[in-house]
């Protein structure tokens, strides 16, 4: 086994999520559904989850995500077992959309937390950015909301969403001029 960490990539320029992790090969090279032979890969944990209930049937990750995968994106996963196992789900935007902002996929755990602040559901913070594809200005984006306070709105929702880049300032070098207005990137 590989001292290689394990991670998870995304990339907006492809959209794809990508992993890898440690692993002791039983084969190498891609698996498919018809090549795959399920093994537990770590046989007396598999064992604790299976009787008290909380693990499903032996193989069943990889064919829920060729599955679901086919049905959301259109596409097939990859996976290639080796000494990193290897796995590439194909997105596409319209299965990120219904999720949630594709400008944001939780990577970090700083990036995470930022995102907790951000107090607004997902399904009001999608409406407001779907709002902002054209540019608002600060009073706009708060009356959308229905957020009374001004400093509440900067704060727990303005400020996060440009730390985090989901949306802009059309004027960046003059961030308090009475003109500034906000965009989704």
């Amino acid at each position: 086994m590989t001292g290689k960490p394990k991670r998870i990539i995304s990339s907006l320029d492809m959209p794809q999520l990508y992993t890898e992790n440690a692993n002791r090969a039983h084969s190498f090279g891609s698996l498919s559904l018809a090549n795959f032979d399920p093994f537990p890969k770590n046989p007396p944990i598999s064992k604790v989850f299976r009787e008290i209930g909380l693990a499903d049937e032996l193989g069943s990750g990889m064919r829920n995500t060729y599955k679901y995968t086919l049905l959301y994106s259109g596409a097939e996963p990859q996976f290639v077992e080796g000494n990193v196992f290897r796995t590439t789900i194909p997105l596409s935007e319209a299965a990120t959309a219904t999720v949630g902002p594709i400008q944001f996929l939780p990577g970090t755990e700083a990036g995470a937390e930022l995102y907790e602040k951000i107090k607004l559901d997902t399904g009001r913070l999608n409406s407001l950015l779907e709002f902002c594809t054209v540019p608002r200005t600060r009073a706009e984006l708060q009356d959308f909301c229905g957020i009374k306070t001004e400093k509440y709105f900067r704060e727990k929702i303005l400020n996060p969403m440009l730390t985090i880049g989901l949306i802009r300032r059309t004027i960046p070098d003059r961030p308090n001029s009475p003109n500034q207005k906000y965009m989704k990137i």
